[in-house]
């Protein structure tokens, strides 16, 4: 069944080497690549003590964050996230550049995400929204993921209807 799936974790990245691997389709998270299966990105800190991201390698072109030239975007809420963007796989080896965007202040934005989604066996589309903070990307946490399981592209921010608030006058 076609859905746009989400969660809340709330989930704080340990400022170090391991930092934290996701699992968007299952939400598992743990400290290792080899501890959370079809794990989708690492969040972690380097030497450097700034925040970076590592994708898998297999699927070949099937990760990475949504960028503008080589630098990873903090979207916007409505920002559109698909077959059309760039996607980069830039890890902290390659220096701090490409993380720029995330490594400072971000209250409410948006990390696209491209990733291989093993229980369709399809490329998604996913928003993992952060808050970094002033030092280096740090403190940063993780408050919502969504995707498509479908395959389409998805807007940032967008949620379905039971997660959302609603009152009546």
């Amino acid at each position: 069944m076609a859905a746009i799936v989400c969660s809340s974790p709330a989930l704080s990245v340990p400022a170090n080497i391991d930092g934290v691997y996701m699992n968007l389709v299952t939400g598992a998270t743990g400290t290792a690549g080899s501890g959370v299966a079809g794990w989708d990105i690492n969040l972690y800190q380097t030497g450097a003590s700034a925040l970076y991201f590592f994708w898998p390698t297999t699927p070949a072109n099937s990760f990475g964050g949504a960028s503008t030239a080589t630098v990873y975007d903090a979207l916007s809420s409505g920002a559109t996230i698909g077959p059309a963007q760039t996607y980069i796989v830039n890890s902290g080896g390659g220096g701090a550049a490409p993380f720029a965007n995330w490594q400072t202040t971000q209250t409410g934005k948006y990390l696209g995400v491209r990733f291989y989604n093993e229980a369709t066996s399809a490329i998604n589309y996913a928003w993992v929204q952060m808050n970094t903070g002033a030092s280096g990307g740090y403190p940063a946490t993780i408050n919502q993921i969504c995707y498509d399981n479908t395959g389409a592209a998805i807007t940032a921010g967008t949620t379905p209807v039971s997660l959302q608030t609603f009152s009546v006058d």
